[in-house]
């Protein structure tokens, strides 16, 4: 029995340790279940309409857009005329009263309770839809950019993803290349450094692996957080098509889309014409306002002199004849305000062209470079093949091998980066003519 008990107490150790094993295990693979469950899957376009319909920026310009509208409907509401009515009513200590004699004794000439109702009727002036303009154009930029920086982070998080697969690719040819070191170590052909060579290269990939990996997870809650998810929310991006689209434009082309559809230039030209009113608002003040007026009124208790309804039509004439030169001055600031803002048009409209100019040869010179790399992997490839060849024929040194996979890595990541850098450029020429990045194979 004493040596059952013991054995018992040995074993259920061990049970626990292996039960606790398991749990730990499990416990351990939960996160990864967890957030391969809780993976969203998401497009470029998708991205981009998230970003669109949930940024609290775009929220802030409609809110501005829906103020101006709302002072534009407010001013052409004033084209008709305005119809007002104000009451008066007096409690006067006493009435006053006249006594006429025996024949027709006293008469009130005053109650105590008197009041009047007046109807009248004038004409004012409407403004003009600038501000609304410069304020909708202002929208129309902001969303554009919203849109180009969601396009740049979703591409930038498949970028670090492609790195990592090129990382993974290298490490699994350095593993193959490694088995095989190690069967010519053991026939004599290679010696111990060879295979520590090897080792130290798969263990600077696996680094660079994980270094990738890394970035990819950051990239992706980076834009998360542009499409205003909560935190902990993880993104299953799609893959795109990373063909290089042609550029739509030429550079004059390009630049004479920027000057007339960016919304900045738009919100320029609006700024200028709110200007140019300001010019005609402030020299109104030189001349007469006259109006025309009509009022009918009621009183209650007119008395014996007054009359319970009355009314009158006429002209009104308001004419500030002497100031001291302040309408002066007034129409010299509107004037140097509507010269500055033609000044900042004209300024923004040299700003755009050289900013887009600088776009379109920025993409150009992408669209070449995804040709020279294009060009330097189908090198790379070929010179790895042949320096695997010869290694696998006892040949070539590890050393050789060695440069002939980095080299490749190289090529494949340069290739990779080329082609997403191109998209970003592409996308960029699109947002500097005034236009949403939409990916290039949305229109084919």
């Amino acid at each position: 029995m004493t040596f059952c008990a013991r054995a018992g107490l040995r074993i259920v150790p061990i049970v626990a340790i292996a039960v606790l094993g398991k749990q730990s295990a499990h416990a351990e693979d939960e996160p990864a279940a967890r957030a391969a469950r809780a993976a969203r899957p998401i497009t470029l376009a998708g991205a981009i309409e998230i970003a669109l319909s949930g940024n609290p920026q775009l929220a802030i310009e409609a809110e501005n857009i829906a103020a101006a509208e709302a002072r534009t409907r407010s001013d052409a509401t004033l084209r008709l005329p305005l119809l007002a009515l104000r009451s008066n009513v007096f409690f006067w200590d006493r009435k006053v009263e006249a006594d006429l004699g025996p024949d027709i004794g006293k008469v009130t000439i005053r109650d105590r309770v008197t009041g009047t109702v007046d109807l009248s009727v004038s004409q004012p002036l409407s403004r003009d839809r600038a501000l609304a303009d410069a304020s909708r154009a202002q929208r129309d930029g902001r969303r554009v950019e919203i849109a180009y920086q969601t396009a740049e982070a979703y591409l930038g998080a498949l970028q670090a993803k492609t790195l990592g697969e090129v990382a993974v690719a290298t490490l699994q040819q350095l593993e193959a290349d490694l088995q095989h070191a190690k069967v010519l170590l053991q026939g004599g052909t290679l010696q111990r450094v060879d295979v520590l060579r090897l080792e130290v290269e798969r263990a600077r990939v696996e680094q660079q692996r994980l270094q990738a990996e890394t970035a990819a997870l950051a990239a992706r809650r980076r834009l998360g957080l542009l499409l205003g998810l909560p935190d902990g929310n993880e993104l299953a991006l799609a893959d795109v098509d990373t063909t290089p689209p042609a550029l739509a434009w030429t550079e004059d082309q390009a630049v004479a889309l920027a000057r007339k559809d960016r919304a900045e230039a738009r919100a320029a030209a609006a700024s200028s014409h709110a200007a140019e009113l300001g010019i005609s608002v402030a020299r109104a003040n030189y001349y007469p306002t006259v109006s025309l007026v009509g009022v009918y009124s009621h009183a209650v208790n007119a008395g014996l002199l007054g009359s319970a309804d009355s009314g009158y039509l006429g002209v009104s004439v308001d004419w500030n004849l002497w100031d001291w030169g302040k309408r002066s001055a007034d129409v010299d600031g509107s004037r140097a305000l509507s010269r500055q803002a033609r000044l900042a048009q004209v300024s923004l409209g040299e700003q755009i062209a050289v900013d887009t100019r600088t776009r379109w040869q920025a993409a150009r010179l992408a669209l070449a470079t995804i040709e020279v790399a294009d060009r330097g992997l189908a090198a790379a490839a070929e010179a790895q093949r042949l320096q695997a060849a010869r290694f696998a024929q006892g040949a070539a040194t590890t050393i050789e091998l060695v440069d002939a996979e980095t080299a490749l890595a190289n090529a494949r990541a340069q290739a990779a980066i080329g082609r997403t850098q191109y998209l970003v450029a592409w996308m960029a020429l699109s947002r500097e003519v005034g236009a949403l990045p939409v990916h290039p194979e949305a229109h084919r």
